[in-house]
C-alpha cells in the first residue's frame, strides 16, 4: 500500500535542504507532506510550528522589561527556528533603541555545542552581560549547571531564559517560553488530513507564551 502522507521534523533547516530531490520526488508522487516546527522555504509544502520571531522578542522584551540591557543570546546557526528567534530578539533590541551587537550572539553547531557550553570558554563569553536568552531550555539549563560549576549563581549573577517549558525546565524552575508540542503535532495531522483528502493546507503558527518562574530577576 502506497503511503498516504508524512508528517516531518526538518533537520539543519538554516541551510539548504541536501534531500530536496527525495522531496520533490515525493511531491511529483502525490505524497502529502506536513513539516512540524520548521521548514524548507525552497520546498513547497506546508508547515506547522511556532512563531519563532515572536518567541524571540517576547523572551528579550520580557529581560528588558526587567531592567536588563546587556542580553547575550546563544543560538544554532544550522536551525531556522534559531535564525528566526534572533530575528525576534532584535526586533526587541530595535522597539527599546537598543544597540544591536553581532559579538552579543553565540552560535554553535551540533559539533561544538558541548564544548561552547561547558566550561570557562562559557563563562568568559558571558562575562559581559546580566542576562542570556538561550535557544531552548536544554540549553538553558546546560549553561545554569555551567555557571553553577563555576560558583555563578542564577539569577543573582545571570538571569537566564529558555523556549520549550520543557518538564525539566519546569522542575528547575526555569523560565521560558512554552512551546505547544501537543498542539502543534495534532494541527500538523489536522493538515496532512486536509491534503488526503485533496483539500488544501496551509501553513499554522502557533503564538508563544512567558512563563515566568524563578530564573530572571530586576535590576
Amino acid at each position: 500500500k502506497q503511503l498516504d502522507g508524512l508528517i516531518i521534523e526538518p533537520t539543519r533547516s538554516a541551510l539548504p535542504c541536501a534531500n530536496s530531490d527525495l522531496y520533490h520526488l515525493l511531491s511529483e508522487q502525490g505524497i502529502p507532506v506536513v513539516f512540524i516546527d520548521s521548514y524548507y522555504p525552497e520546498l513547497p509544502f506546508p508547515h506547522v510550528a511556532l512563531d519563532d520571531i515572536q518567541a524571540g522578542w517576547m523572551a528579550t522584551d520580557h529581560l528588558i522589561g526587567r531592567g536588563h540591557r546587556h542580553i547575550a543570546c546563544i543560538l544554532p546557526h544550522t536551525n531556522r527556528q534559531g535564525h528566526l528567534r534572533y530575528l525576534g530578539h532584535v526586533k526587541a533590541l530595535r522597539e527599546h533603541a537598543y544597540p544591536i551587537k553581532e559579538e552579543d550572539i553565540l552560535w554553535y553547531s551540533k559539533e561544538n555545542m558541548n564544548q561552547l557550553l561547558g566550561g570557562q570558554s562559557l563563562i568568559d563569553a558571558l562575562a559581559p552581560y546580566t542576562a542570556v536568552l538561550c535557544y531552548n531550555d536544554t540549553v538553558a539549563l546546560q549553561v545554569i549547571e555551567t555557571l553553577s560549576k563555576h560558583g555563578k549563581s542564577v539569577p543573582t549573577d545571570m538571569s537566564v531564559i529558555g523556549i520549550d517549558n520543557s518538564e525539566a525546565g519546569r522542575y528547575a524552575g526555569l523560565t521560558s517560553i512554552a512551546h505547544p508540542a501537543s498542539k502543534l503535532g495534532e494541527a500538523a495531522a489536522q493538515q496532512l488530513l486536509a491534503m488526503i483528502g485533496g483539500n488544501g493546507a496551509k501553513n499554522v503558527l502557533f503564538p508563544p507564551n512567558l512563563v515566568q518562574r524563578t530564573t530572571v530577576r530586576d535590576l
